[in-house]
């Protein structure tokens, strides 16, 4: 008979010896893991995916791509090439020549003339590669011209015009246009200033009329929005006296050329009563529209637009909130009026992006009643149109003359130079027709959600948009 302790020595010997195959075969495991072919490295775009920008302009943002090796380690000092297909003559300017010392490698990416689909491929001397896409959409369909002002700076630089149609019995040219100079950005010029035309397209400044036509007290006064009483038989402007709250002031005249003291009409936190667009629809019948960016402002993820309503253009109403939206952004600076013929309100307004109110497209929209609007699935008018509006589509006027079925527009914008913009005034004319025409496209799906910001443009703040 087998003593028992003999067994049990034998049985440990042998869990033992299993013990040890076991180790060795583990300790063969992970020097397998550790002989095995590499992993090949991963190329990531960590930036400039998916943008979209007009035809021969430079992306807004930078493309970045990010190389790492198999265990997610970024690797540095590697060569990377960058090259355009499909016969694309695009433009890119690398940073430099290999990744930093962080595994990431930059480049700006400037389109050609060619509308549609571009596709950059980045590749590494260490075999990785990744794709990135870009679509290029071709300049609009528009006739816009430049349209010289004299400003009372001397700069020639202006934002933000208004438009009122003069009746037959009033003295001089029957139309007239408020705007504010707005030199390199510079707010203490940014007041209210009046000029007349007899066409639409020549301004001057009005016989009699010194501008501004008002001067602010530790402010400034933007956003001036004109038109005409019948039953006073006096041309009013409204203004924005900006300070820690919106104030949104009135001056009237029965000459054009003398005008009554300032009027508060209504007042609310700072950003909260933008770009005030005023309608006398008839006799005790007034209605404001302003556009409510919170307490943020440029900064702050949207907008609403609000309708207040007056008995005679002095005391105002509560707000109420209207139905206005977008696919591609918030609506900023607001133009309302009201087309008597066609029985219904139109709004065209310059739409901002989360974040940001560097604002690149000019949108329209018609309401029957002011508070319920439909909008058009294309805008009006992009960026690039014209040399002044180069960079940025701003708050912008029209006209309908319901006799001949046209319809102006005065657009403002701006183009960037060594990091400033430069502001200007634009004019187009166009049918109806062709107005519902254009904004009835269809877009490219790339404009149909808002783009990145735009980076590579002076960004507007609070302190730097008109």
């Amino acid at each position: 008979m087998e003593h028992p302790i003999s067994r049990f020595r034998t049985t440990f010997r042998a869990v033992r010896a299993s013990a040890a195959l076991a180790a060795i075969a583990i300790l063969a495991l992970a020097c397998s893991d550790d002989t095995a072919a590499p992993v090949l490295p991963q190329l990531l775009v960590a930036a400039g995916d998916a943008q979209h920008a007009l035809v021969g302009t430079l992306l807004p943002i930078e493309i970045t791509v990010e190389l790492r090796d198999g265990r997610q380690r970024p690797l540095s000092g590697v060569r990377v090439t960058w090259s355009t297909v499909d016969g694309h003559s695009d433009v890119i300017t690398p940073d430099g020549t290999t990744t930093d010392e962080n595994g990431f490698a930059r480049a700006h990416w400037q389109l050609d003339g060619t509308p549609g689909d571009h596709m950059l491929v980045v590749t590494t001397e260490n075999g990785a590669t990744a794709h990135v896409g870009a679509f290029a959409y071709d300049r609009p369909p528009a006739d816009v011209h430049a349209m010289p002002m004299t400003t009372y700076d001397g700069s020639g630089q202006i934002v933000h015009p208004d438009f009122v149609r003069l009746p037959a019995l009033w003295a001089g040219d029957p139309l007239r246009l408020v705007a504010t100079p707005y030199p390199g950005g510079d707010a203490t010029f940014e007041n209210p200033s009046l000029f007349t035309s007899s066409n639409g397209i020549s301004w001057s400044v009005p016989a009699g009329i010194q501008n501004p036509l008002e001067k602010p007290v530790g402010s400034y006064l933007s956003d001036p929005d004109i038109l005409y009483d019948p039953d006073a038989g006096e041309m009013r402007v409204y203004y924005r006296r900006v300070t820690t709250e919106n104030e949104i002031w009135m001056i009237r005249s029965a000459n054009g050329t003398e005008w009554s003291a300032p009027v508060l009409t209504v007042h609310a936190l700072n950003h909260m009563i933008i770009s005030p667009s005023i309608v006398r629809r008839g006799a005790g019948d007034w209605l404001m529209w302003a556009v409510n960016a919170g307490t943020i402002g440029c900064g702050g993820r949207s907008t609403t637009v609000e309708l207040r309503r007056s008995t005679d253009g002095i005391s105002w109403s509560a707000p109420e909130t209207a139905t206005l939206s977008d696919p591609d952004g918030f609506a900023w600076h607001i133009e309302v009026e009201w087309i008597p013929s066609l029985n219904e309100f139109w709004a065209a307004y310059p739409v901002k992006r989360a974040g940001s109110c560097t604002t690149d497209r000019l949108r329209f929209a018609t309401s029957p009643d002011g508070l319920n609007w439909q909008s058009y699935p294309s805008p009006v008018l992009l960026k690039g149109a014209s040399p002044e509006l180069y960079d940025v589509v701003y708050r912008s006027s029209f006209d309908y003359d319901a006799t001949s079925g046209v319809v102006t527009f005065w657009y403002s914008g701006a183009k960037a130079n060594d990091g400033v913009y430069a502001w200007h005034l634009a004019w187009e004319r166009m049918p109806e027709t062709a107005l519902f025409a254009r904004v009835n496209e269809q877009p490219p799906a790339a404009l149909r959600t808002p783009g990145p910001a735009q980076t590579n443009l002076p960004q507007l703040t609070n302190e730097t948009a008109p």
